[in-house]
Protein backbone atom coordinates (compact mmCIF):
# COMPACT_ATOMS: atom_id res chain seq x y z
CA UNK A 1 0.00 0.00 0.00
CA UNK A 2 3.34 2.19 0.24
CA UNK A 3 2.52 3.35 -3.68
CA UNK A 4 -0.96 4.28 -2.67
CA UNK A 5 0.53 6.16 0.43
CA UNK A 6 2.71 8.31 -1.99
CA UNK A 7 -0.15 8.82 -4.35
CA UNK A 8 -2.01 10.52 -1.83
CA UNK A 9 0.88 12.38 -0.65
CA UNK A 10 1.13 13.55 -3.93
CA UNK A 11 -2.53 15.07 -4.48
CA UNK A 12 -2.16 16.57 -1.40
CA UNK A 13 0.66 18.49 -1.97
CA UNK A 14 -0.42 19.74 -5.66
CA UNK A 15 -1.24 23.15 -4.72
CA UNK A 16 2.70 23.78 -3.15
CA UNK A 17 4.18 21.81 -5.98
CA UNK A 18 3.16 23.42 -8.63
CA UNK A 19 2.07 19.34 -10.47
CA UNK A 20 -0.44 19.10 -12.63
CA UNK A 21 -3.01 16.82 -11.95
CA UNK A 22 -3.37 15.06 -15.24
CA UNK A 23 0.16 13.68 -14.01
CA UNK A 24 -1.38 12.07 -10.72
CA UNK A 25 -0.92 7.72 -11.22
CA UNK A 26 -4.22 6.82 -10.08
CA UNK A 27 -4.23 3.16 -10.63
CA UNK A 28 -4.96 0.84 -8.03
CA UNK A 29 -2.61 -1.60 -6.28
CA UNK A 30 -3.82 -5.26 -6.31
CA UNK A 31 -3.76 -6.19 -2.62
CA UNK A 32 -4.74 -9.45 -0.97
CA UNK A 33 -6.57 -8.14 1.62
CA UNK A 34 -10.56 -8.53 1.91
CA UNK A 35 -11.41 -5.22 3.56
CA UNK A 36 -10.25 -2.06 4.67
CA UNK A 37 -9.50 -2.45 8.69
CA UNK A 38 -9.51 -5.90 8.34
CA UNK A 39 -6.63 -7.46 10.21
CA UNK A 40 -4.37 -10.32 8.15
CA UNK A 41 -3.79 -12.16 11.60
CA UNK A 42 -5.53 -11.72 15.11
CA UNK A 43 -4.18 -12.30 18.46
CA UNK A 44 -6.71 -13.96 21.29
CA UNK A 45 -8.44 -10.85 21.97
CA UNK A 46 -9.15 -9.95 18.69
CA UNK A 47 -6.37 -6.83 18.14
CA UNK A 48 -4.14 -6.25 15.10
CA UNK A 49 -1.38 -8.68 15.16
CA UNK A 50 1.98 -6.29 15.72
CA UNK A 51 -0.08 -3.04 15.50
CA UNK A 52 -0.23 -0.23 18.23
CA UNK A 53 -3.83 -1.12 19.51
CA UNK A 54 -3.82 2.16 21.93
CA UNK A 55 -3.43 5.70 21.36
CA UNK A 56 -1.03 8.31 23.16
CA UNK A 57 -3.89 8.52 26.02
CA UNK A 58 -4.10 4.81 26.87
CA UNK A 59 -7.76 4.75 25.12
CA UNK A 60 -8.78 2.37 22.37
CA UNK A 61 -7.49 2.36 18.80
CA UNK A 62 -9.09 3.96 16.49
CA UNK A 63 -9.04 1.54 13.88
CA UNK A 64 -10.58 2.06 9.97
CA UNK A 65 -13.93 1.14 9.67
CA UNK A 66 -14.31 -2.32 7.92
CA UNK A 67 -15.47 -1.54 3.80
CA UNK A 68 -14.03 -3.61 1.21
CA UNK A 69 -11.82 -2.15 -1.28
CA UNK A 70 -14.46 -2.27 -4.00
CA UNK A 71 -16.20 0.38 -2.76
CA UNK A 72 -13.22 2.40 -2.23
CA UNK A 73 -12.24 2.95 -6.23
CA UNK A 74 -9.50 4.59 -7.54
CA UNK A 75 -11.23 6.68 -9.71
CA UNK A 76 -14.72 7.05 -10.40
CA UNK A 77 -17.07 9.31 -13.02
CA UNK A 78 -20.00 11.95 -12.04
CA UNK A 79 -23.03 10.50 -10.73
CA UNK A 80 -20.48 7.28 -9.79
CA UNK A 81 -21.84 6.73 -5.73
CA UNK A 82 -18.87 5.34 -4.06
CA UNK A 83 -17.48 4.99 -0.46
CA UNK A 84 -15.32 7.56 1.37
CA UNK A 85 -13.28 6.56 4.90
CA UNK A 86 -11.41 9.37 5.79
CA UNK A 87 -14.76 11.36 7.70
CA UNK A 88 -15.49 7.84 9.82
CA UNK A 89 -14.72 6.29 12.71
CA UNK A 90 -16.75 3.61 11.72
CA UNK A 91 -19.32 2.53 9.04
CA UNK A 92 -20.06 3.58 5.55
CA UNK A 93 -20.54 6.84 4.08
CA UNK A 94 -20.75 7.72 0.33
CA UNK A 95 -20.33 10.87 -1.63
CA UNK A 96 -21.76 11.16 -5.70
CA UNK A 97 -20.31 14.08 -7.58
CA UNK A 98 -23.32 14.94 -9.43
CA UNK A 99 -22.57 17.58 -11.80
CA UNK A 100 -20.40 21.05 -12.07
CA UNK A 101 -20.80 24.15 -13.41
CA UNK A 102 -18.09 26.91 -13.96
CA UNK A 103 -18.92 30.63 -13.13
CA UNK A 104 -16.55 33.74 -13.77
CA UNK A 105 -18.85 36.05 -11.00
CA UNK A 106 -20.22 35.35 -7.65
CA UNK A 107 -23.71 37.37 -8.67
CA UNK A 108 -23.38 34.59 -11.68
CA UNK A 109 -23.24 31.46 -9.55
CA UNK A 110 -25.70 32.49 -7.55
CA UNK A 111 -23.24 33.41 -4.57
CA UNK A 112 -22.82 36.48 -1.84
CA UNK A 113 -19.57 37.27 -0.11
CA UNK A 114 -20.54 36.89 3.21
CA UNK A 115 -21.74 33.76 2.38
CA UNK A 116 -18.55 32.31 1.45
CA UNK A 117 -15.69 30.55 3.84
CA UNK A 118 -13.31 33.66 2.33
CA UNK A 119 -10.55 31.26 2.60
CA UNK A 120 -8.36 32.32 -0.37
CA UNK A 121 -11.08 34.75 -2.27
CA UNK A 122 -9.27 38.57 -1.78
CA UNK A 123 -10.91 41.73 -2.87
CA UNK A 124 -8.13 43.34 -5.33
CA UNK A 125 -5.83 39.96 -5.52
CA UNK A 126 -8.21 37.45 -7.08
CA UNK A 127 -11.81 38.83 -6.94
CA UNK A 128 -13.33 42.44 -7.57
CA UNK A 129 -16.21 43.50 -4.77
CA UNK A 130 -17.88 45.90 -7.14
CA UNK A 131 -18.37 43.61 -9.87
CA UNK A 132 -18.08 40.15 -7.76
CA UNK A 133 -16.05 38.61 -10.78
CA UNK A 134 -13.04 37.09 -9.88
CA UNK A 135 -9.76 38.43 -11.41
CA UNK A 136 -6.02 36.81 -12.62
CA UNK A 137 -7.05 33.24 -13.72
CA UNK A 138 -10.00 32.03 -11.28
CA UNK A 139 -13.07 30.48 -11.64
CA UNK A 140 -15.87 29.49 -9.15
CA UNK A 141 -16.56 25.86 -9.97
CA UNK A 142 -20.24 25.02 -8.66
CA UNK A 143 -20.09 21.07 -7.41
CA UNK A 144 -23.44 19.54 -6.94
CA UNK A 145 -23.00 16.31 -4.28
CA UNK A 146 -24.65 13.80 -2.46
CA UNK A 147 -23.67 12.58 0.54
CA UNK A 148 -25.25 9.60 2.22
CA UNK A 149 -24.97 8.49 5.55
CA UNK A 150 -25.33 4.34 5.64
CA UNK A 151 -24.05 3.59 9.16
CA UNK A 152 -21.13 5.77 9.94
CA UNK A 153 -19.88 7.32 13.00
CA UNK A 154 -17.86 10.59 12.75
CA UNK A 155 -13.72 10.40 13.12
CA UNK A 156 -14.08 13.90 14.64
CA UNK A 157 -16.70 12.82 17.21
CA UNK A 158 -13.91 10.46 18.30
CA UNK A 159 -11.00 13.07 18.33
CA UNK A 160 -12.84 16.37 19.41
CA UNK A 161 -16.55 14.92 21.01
CA UNK A 162 -17.32 18.44 22.54
CA UNK A 163 -17.64 20.16 18.56
CA UNK A 164 -18.57 17.36 16.36
CA UNK A 165 -21.52 15.00 17.79
CA UNK A 166 -21.53 11.11 16.34
CA UNK A 167 -23.09 12.23 13.15
CA UNK A 168 -21.29 15.79 12.10
CA UNK A 169 -18.95 15.08 8.92
CA UNK A 170 -15.97 17.56 8.06
CA UNK A 171 -17.00 17.90 4.50
CA UNK A 172 -12.96 18.60 3.73
CA UNK A 173 -12.00 15.28 4.72
CA UNK A 174 -14.18 13.64 1.92
CA UNK A 175 -11.93 15.58 -0.43
CA UNK A 176 -11.20 18.65 -2.24
CA UNK A 177 -10.04 19.82 -5.66
CA UNK A 178 -6.22 20.79 -5.84
CA UNK A 179 -5.27 24.15 -7.40
CA UNK A 180 -8.14 25.01 -5.45
CA UNK A 181 -9.55 26.21 -2.11
CA UNK A 182 -12.94 25.43 -0.21
CA UNK A 183 -15.08 28.64 -0.58
CA UNK A 184 -18.76 28.25 -0.38
CA UNK A 185 -21.34 25.61 1.24
CA UNK A 186 -25.29 25.92 0.95
CA UNK A 187 -26.18 24.37 3.97
CA UNK A 188 -24.39 26.79 6.85
CA UNK A 189 -24.64 29.95 8.13
CA UNK A 190 -21.98 33.17 6.85
CA UNK A 191 -18.52 32.31 8.67
CA UNK A 192 -17.62 34.52 11.48
CA UNK A 193 -13.79 35.04 12.96
CA UNK A 194 -14.58 32.69 15.90
CA UNK A 195 -15.81 29.75 13.48
CA UNK A 196 -12.86 28.11 12.10
CA UNK A 197 -12.67 26.80 8.08
CA UNK A 198 -12.97 23.38 8.71
CA UNK A 199 -16.49 23.89 10.86
CA UNK A 200 -17.79 25.76 8.33
CA UNK A 201 -18.09 22.40 6.15
CA UNK A 202 -19.28 20.29 8.64
CA UNK A 203 -22.65 18.50 8.02
CA UNK A 204 -24.72 16.60 9.67
CA UNK A 205 -25.85 13.35 8.60
CA UNK A 206 -28.26 10.81 10.81
CA UNK A 207 -27.58 6.90 9.56
CA UNK A 208 -29.95 6.18 7.06
CA UNK A 209 -30.22 10.18 5.62
CA UNK A 210 -28.93 11.00 2.26
CA UNK A 211 -28.32 14.99 1.24
CA UNK A 212 -27.91 17.04 -1.85
CA UNK A 213 -25.54 19.42 -0.97
CA UNK A 214 -23.74 22.40 -2.72
CA UNK A 215 -19.87 22.91 -2.83
CA UNK A 216 -18.33 26.02 -4.17
CA UNK A 217 -14.47 25.72 -4.91
CA UNK A 218 -12.47 28.78 -6.36
CA UNK A 219 -9.37 27.43 -8.45
CA UNK A 220 -6.73 29.15 -9.92
CA UNK A 221 -6.60 27.75 -13.89
CA UNK A 222 -3.02 29.28 -14.42
CA UNK A 223 -2.16 26.08 -12.07
CA UNK A 224 -4.14 23.42 -13.99
CA UNK A 225 -5.98 22.82 -17.47
CA UNK A 226 -9.75 22.59 -17.28
CA UNK A 227 -10.04 18.90 -18.71
CA UNK A 228 -7.59 17.55 -15.85
CA UNK A 229 -9.25 19.26 -13.12
CA UNK A 230 -10.04 16.62 -10.69
CA UNK A 231 -12.19 16.23 -7.14
CA UNK A 232 -9.38 13.99 -5.06
CA UNK A 233 -11.06 11.46 -2.26
CA UNK A 234 -8.03 11.65 0.20
CA UNK A 235 -5.82 13.19 2.39
CA UNK A 236 -2.65 12.13 4.10
CA UNK A 237 -3.14 11.99 7.46
CA UNK A 238 -0.99 10.31 10.50
CA UNK A 239 -3.67 9.24 12.28
CA UNK A 240 -4.55 6.50 9.81
CA UNK A 241 -2.44 3.81 8.14
CA UNK A 242 -1.41 3.35 5.21
CA UNK A 243 -3.91 1.06 3.79
CA UNK A 244 -6.02 4.10 3.50
CA UNK A 245 -8.01 4.18 -0.16
CA UNK A 246 -9.45 7.06 -1.92
CA UNK A 247 -11.05 7.83 -5.53
CA UNK A 248 -10.20 10.04 -8.28
CA UNK A 249 -13.16 11.81 -9.99
CA UNK A 250 -11.91 13.59 -13.09
CA UNK A 251 -15.34 16.76 -13.09
CA UNK A 252 -15.37 16.90 -16.75
CA UNK A 253 -14.70 20.81 -17.07
CA UNK A 254 -12.87 20.69 -20.48
CA UNK A 255 -16.09 21.62 -21.97
CA UNK A 256 -18.76 24.41 -22.01
CA UNK A 257 -20.20 23.76 -17.98
CA UNK A 258 -22.11 27.42 -18.03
Amino acid sequence: MKSRLIILTAAAMLLTTGCSVGNIDISKKETTEATLGQPIEENVNGTISGSDTTDNNGGDSLLLPNVPYSEVPATAELGERFCVVAPVHSGHLYLTINKCELYDSLNDAGMKYDELCQALIVDGFNYDAETTGFLKGYIMIKTYMTVENIDAVSIDHIWQPEKYGEYDFSLGRCGGVPYATGEYFDQVLPPDESLPVRDYFKINLQPGEKKDIIVGYLLDTRKVALEDVAFVNGRDDDSFPDELPFTVVNLGLGGDNK
